[in-house]
């Protein structure tokens, strides 16, 4: 099959963001073609799933197949901050469903491939070059087949281009969108280990032969090592567990000093965290999956224009202390997919359309922000958004916030984003631990 010349709505990238919106929109009868550079399955990061995203899976009949994979169920986390260890459940909120570490490469591909049932037609190895705007509803992407170079390019001529190339941000990149956060000025190196010890709810810790039996949490930590706002994760997986960190960008001279440089770094680190190096010294370090990522969060100036929308990563990301970066990419995809509808069926209020998509992923963004900041001070009506935005949140959801960012010490503002109700007895919605038993 050839890449068309035409069709309603291009989507660039085929990321869980990028395969949701592109599913939802050829379920409401559009045209819709999927251009991907790399082909599925292709690494990502990104293993830790809050239980919020089952509700985008259940929109778009997913949930069969993503229950189907058997990921791995988490239980909660271990939040291990400023040297106190504390432990939360997702149960404790009222959620059913479990929380899930996946592997990222079949998680994406099970979204990837639904998107094929459902009518998108789907183009690997496809190398987006650029964008040009002819007005509403009338757009070109410009493509050639990845590995060849040269001046000559395939112009595919669109209503609409829906940008979800994650990191990458090729629209706001091109049209001048795209703003590194002054706040976040941090890398994320991670790497995998192999055999690693895991913590469950229980707050033991068991070996790796046990997550068949015994579901992980996600491990957390903070660390002088890493400086005020550095922290490290540990992500059980079904062969494998993900270990990172995230470095303020300061030290990456110092870092590529090491001997092994960022690597040796982040090797160094791993063995010098307590519990952490704990954890991993039943493990062996898996050579040739080190990764290091600079300046990760960022913004755009606008996540909606003449003729396309911005999703996911490639609108914007913040740091992933809380897990939620899947699930607000597919909260944006979702919520553009409906936009590109209205947009497509009533273009006399494309403005108004895009106006409202602009207004709800900004808010959710912020919010998603205002969590793991440590203050929004002198910034009135980023408070604002935030406040409006959790306040229409149910009380259960509100006090899981405020919990998770209590336990990193990462947002001061909360108690005034969230309802006094929601805050009534928060202590009981978490358990604090002497040690953990190995």
């Amino acid at each position: 099959m050839e890449v068309p010349t035409q069709c309603d709505v291009v989507v660039i990238g085929g990321g869980p963001a990028g395969s949701l919106c592109g599913s939802l929109l050829a379920e409401e009868g559009f045209d819709v073609v999927l251009l991907e550079k790399a082909v599925h399955p292709r690494y990502q990061v990104g293993e830790s799933l809050i239980p919020h995203f089952w509700k985008f899976c259940d929109l778009a009949g997913l949930t069969p197949e993503i229950e189907a994979e058997g990921f791995l169920e988490k239980a909660g986390g271990t939040i291990v901050w400023n040297g106190e260890i504390n432990q939360m459940a997702f149960k404790d909120f009222g959620y059913e469903r479990p929380a899930l570490h996946v592997e990222r490469d079949r998680f994406d591909l099970i979204l990837l491939n639904h998107a094929r049932k459902r009518g998108v037609r789907v183009f690997e190895e496809v190398a987006v070059t650029r964008f040009e705007s002819h007005g509403d509803a009338d757009a070109s992407v410009f493509w050639r087949p990845v590995g060849e170079s040269g001046e000559g390019e395939n112009e595919l001529r669109c209503r609409y281009t829906v940008d979800a190339s994650g990191q990458d941000a090729l629209l706001a990149r091109q049209l001048g969108l795209h703003r590194t956060d002054p706040d976040f000025r941090f890398m994320s190196m991670w790497g995998y280990y192999e055999g690693s010890s895991f913590v469950a709810l229980d707050g033991k810790v068991h070996p790796a032969e046990m997550l068949t039996s015994i579901a992980p949490t996600t491990f957390v930590s903070s660390t002088e090592l890493l400086g005020r706002w550095g922290w490290v994760w540990q992500i059980p997986l079904r062969e494998t567990t993900s270990v990172g960190m995230i470095v303020p960008m300061d030290r990456l001279k110092a870092a590529k000093a090491e001997p092994g440089g960022a690597e040796g770094f982040f090797r160094r680190i791993c063995s010098e965290v307590p519990l952490l190096q704990d954890l991993l010294a039943p493990a062996r370090y898996e050579e040739g999956g080190f990764h290091l990522l600079r300046n990760y969060s960022h913004s755009s100036t606008a996540v909606a224009g003449p003729g396309f929308f911005l999703i996911g990563d490639a609108a914007a990301f913040v740091d992933p202390v809380l897990s939620a970066g899947v699930t607000v990419s597919l909260y944006s995809a979702w919520l553009c997919a409906w936009t590109v509808g209205r947009c497509l069926r009533s273009p006399e209020r494309v403005a108004s359309h895009q106006d409202f998509y602009t207004q709800r992923l900004v808010e959710r963004v912020t919010v998603y922000r205002s969590l793991v900041l440590p203050a929004y001070e002198g910034r009135k009506q980023m408070a604002d958004d935030a406040r409006r935005t959790i306040r229409r949140e149910p009380l259960t959801e509100q006090a899981l916030m405020a919990v998770a960012t209590a336990l990193t010490d990462r947002s001061v503002d909360i108690d005034a984003f969230v309802d006094p109700t929601a805050r009534h007895d928060l202590s009981s919605r978490f358990r604090t631990l002497e040690g953990l038993e190995f």
